[in-house]
């Protein structure tokens, strides 16, 4: 039953961000950030210990403003996310910039990792790519709640997008790329055992090994992307090809190379826009939030 009340109060929301001027709505967006992070502080406690972690040289009260600001942003990632359907190329145009570069580079490899974080908004890749005539597979963590689950998938659903859930194996996801799908990859969630330990702005973190291991089995390029908001609260997109060498002496070697690469470039972003970064993943183990 609370699954079911939690889906209306969503879709209530999204039918009034979607009646609203995008102005207006991104306002909400905010109040409705603000006011979780005073009265349902969800995840607040693992948000500002990353926080603490990762930027000490800030005083206490300048780390719960970014806290706040992070809130605000997401406010208005959600509010943009629970509009996109309705988004079409034209409309798409108006909100988000794509240099040349970016089109070129997608356009130039058939098929190709991109590797990206939690930062900025990352589920604008979808219109984005799928607008643009650019084949793009994601993988996405199913959600618990099976009624928003079905209604995010519907937001999430364009021409040219695959949808690829976490459970549905590695086989499906290389066959993206053997298809010529780009296949996007957030690769900053901490895979602990699974993964590999690497420097990342001030702490250790285990990243996910699948885009390594991904292009060694195709031999794909891999891509780095990003979705920023910029501060006339549109956003900028940009995929670069991630500059690699492949004289390493085995698969380990490799993937352990590949993914320090990553969470340098990623750092250096989160160090940039660090209000951006979704900083309520737990990045450490879990008796370290205690």
């Amino acid at each position: 039953m609370t699954s079911f009340i939690l889906y209306i109060i969503v879709l209530i929301i999204s039918v009034f961000f979607n009646i609203l001027p995008r102005k207006i709505s991104l306002f909400f967006g905010r109040l409705i950030g603000t006011t979780i992070y005073y009265f349902i502080p969800i995840r607040k406690h693992v948000a500002i210990c990353n926080i603490k972690d990762n930027f000490p040289k800030l005083n206490n009260d300048e780390q719960y403003k970014l806290l706040k600001k992070t809130y605000m942003h997401f406010g208005m990632v959600l509010s943009d996310f629970l509009r996109q359907k309705e988004l079409n190329l034209s409309k798409l145009r108006s909100i988000v910039n794509i240099d040349d570069e970016t089109i070129k580079v997608l356009k130039k490899n058939k098929g190709s990792i991109i590797m990206t974080g939690h930062l900025g908004n990352w589920e604008c890749f979808l219109p984005i790519l799928g607008l643009n005539n650019i084949k793009f597979s994601v993988v996405a963590q199913k959600i618990k709640n099976s009624y928003l689950n079905k209604l995010f998938l519907k937001y999430r659903t364009f021409k040219n997008i695959q949808i690829i859930f976490k459970n549905e194996g590695k086989e499906k996801m290389i066959n993206a790329l053997k298809n010529d799908y780009h296949l996007g990859l957030a690769s900053d969630q901490n895979a602990r055992k699974r993964g590999v330990l690497v420097n990342f702005l001030n702490i250790k973190l285990s990243i996910p090994k699948g885009a390594g291991i991904f292009h060694l089995k195709t031999n794909k390029p891999i891509l780095i992307g990003y979705c920023i908001m910029d501060k006339n609260l549109n956003y900028n997109f940009t995929v670069k090809p991630l500059n690699i060498s492949q004289t390493r002496d085995s698969k380990k070697d490799f993937v352990k190379y590949l993914n320090t690469i990553f969470a340098k470039h990623l750092g250096d972003m989160i160090n940039e826009y660090p209000e951006q970064y979704f900083w309520f993943h737990k990045m450490k183990d879990k008796k370290d939030y205690l």
